[in-house]
């Protein structure tokens, strides 16, 4: 092999080990949050969605998907929605908010009721609404919601904007 086709070589691989040992070093920091309660009837009636108000046209977007949602503008809001569901039994809760270089992981725990459950017959839309200090979100692109498996169930950009 030339060596200068081998130098190139050895030399992206340096830059790939570097590249991955710089992004393994990324930490997730735990951001504090105020859960603001839960609902099995959100006006969601689609899959699962989650709804980062930090601005005026996400916060009326979210009000309208969960009418109770506090008027504090110092603080951003998440709606955390399960999706529409046949039946009762279903539930979403958020276990965690992390932030991870530009992204909000919100990590939740998604409840399905037992296949031999006595459940209600009646469409369900389950969601949870939470909140954090307006600070956390500076340099914020994007929040991803992560079931307890890992898996990625939605994802929402996070407006720049002041209140």
């Amino acid at each position: 092999m030339p060596t200068g086709w081998r130098s190139a070589c050895e030399l992206a691989l340096v830059a790939a080990f570097l590249v991955g040992c710089a992004s393994a070093g990324v930490s997730a920091q735990r951001i504090p949050f105020i859960d603001h309660g839960s609902t099995q009837q959100s006006a969601n009636d689609g899959g699962p969605l989650l709804v980062v108000a930090a601005d005026n046209a996400t916060r009326t977007e979210l009000v309208r998907l969960y009418p109770n949602t506090p008027p504090d503008p110092g603080r951003v809001y998440l709606g955390v929605f399960a999706g529409t569901q046949r039946t009762g039994g279903y539930a979403v809760s958020v276990d965690a908010v992390e932030r991870v270089a530009d992204r909000l992981n919100i990590r939740s725990t998604f409840t399905v009721p037992p296949s031999a459950a006595v459940v209600i017959q009646v469409i369900t839309s389950p969601a949870q609404l939470v909140s954090i200090a307006r600070d956390a979100t500076t340099g914020v692109r994007e929040a991803v919601l992560i079931d307890q498996s890992g898996a990625v169930r939605a994802r929402a950009p996070v407006p720049q904007s002041t209140p």
